[in-house]
Formats: C-alpha cells, sequence, structure tokens
C-alpha cells in the first residue's frame, strides 16, 4: 500500500458485511484528487447496532437542528490531539437503504458514494479549502463535485443517457 494511500479498515461487532463494502469504499476513494485526502488516515467500515450504548442513542446537531444518533450513516472525525482525520460510515445503515437493489453496482456506488463524498466534503472544508459558511452545506457541494469525479471516471460512457439517468436516479432516492 502507497504510503499516502488512505486505508480502509473494518471493524464490525456481531454483523457480517456485504462482500461489496470494501470494494465499493475503494473504488470511490481511487477516483478523489490526491490533495483532498491529505491528513485524512483512514475510512472505518463499521456497524452501528454493535456500537456501545452511548454511541448509539443521543442527538447530533446538523444544521442548528438535532437528530436521533441512531439515524446518522456516517461521520466525520476531524483530526485532533496528534491524532489524524479519520471517516465513519455505517455498513449496516448503509446495506438497509440499498437492501432491494445491492445487485445494481451503480446505486450501490451511489449510495456509499453520497455518504463517502459528504464526509470527504467535511474533511475537505476542515483542512484544505475552508468556507465560511453551513457545514453541511459546504459538504454536501464537495460531496456532488467529488460524485460527478467519479461517474466522469468510471461511468464515462453513461454520459450521453446522463439526463434519463438522473430521472432514475431521483426517482430510486424516493424509494429511500
Amino acid at each position: 500500500m502507497d504510503p499516502d494511500e488512505t486505508a480502509i479498515r473494518e471493524f464490525y461487532n456481531d454483523y457480517q458485511p456485504p462482500k461489496y463494502a470494501i470494494r465499493t469504499v475503494r473504488k470511490l476513494i481511487r477516483t478523489v484528487p490526491e490533495k483532498y485526502l491529505q491528513g485524512l488516515d483512514c475510512v472505518v467500515l463499521t456497524n452501528q447496532s454493535g456500537l456501545p450504548r452511548k454511541h448509539r442513542v443521543g442527538k447530533v446537531t446538523s444544521r442548528k437542528r438535532s437528530y436521533p444518533r441512531s439515524n446518522v450513516i456516517g461521520l466525520y472525525h476531524p483530526a485532533h490531539h496528534g491524532e489524524k482525520a479519520w471517516i465513519e460510515l455505517f455498513v449496516d445503515k448503509l446495506e438497509h437503504g440499498i437492501y432491494r437493489y445491492w445487485w445494481i453496482p451503480l446505486l450501490r456506488e451511489m449510495a456509499f458514494g453520497g455518504v463517502l463524498f459528504h464526509e470527504i466534503g467535511h474533511h475537505i472544508d476542515y483542512t484544505v479549502r475552508p468556507e465560511f459558511r453551513e457545514k453541511e452545506d459546504v459538504a454536501d457541494d464537495w460531496g456532488k463535485k467529488l460524485f460527478k469525479n467519479f461517474f466522469r471516471k468510471e461511468y464515462r460512457y453513461l454520459i450521453p443517457v446522463s439526463k434519463p439517468l438522473a430521472r432514475l436516479v431521483r426517482a430510486f432516492e424516493r424509494t429511500l
């Protein structure tokens, strides 16, 4: 493994992850420009159901509102006290959202990529290019840019049919 490459680690507790999880995340990370991953130690794939109670219950604040921690699909942990930044993805929550469509690679990558690229957007905002507006909006914007980059690199042959495909994606998102 390249020393600058972002590691992908798996930590599950009483959970069997889908076989495609690590492969999908690796494919997504490969398309992110290296300059945006500087300072990011790893992406941790885990299950929320296996976390200790204090990490499963409670509230998370986002866009000046509180949400139950059980609704969280991914988290960005910024660097502090000499530790590098890292991203945590809850595979059991992601898998639950795509259980009917797991066999379609593009839809799997959309589900995982939406969360992963959003969290990488937080990392970019925090370390590489800070912006002074709502943090979630900045992360959403970066997530969209990174997903477009992924789509251009991995699915360039679908660009001519991207408009009808976008309608399909919106219909898919309404089912989640």
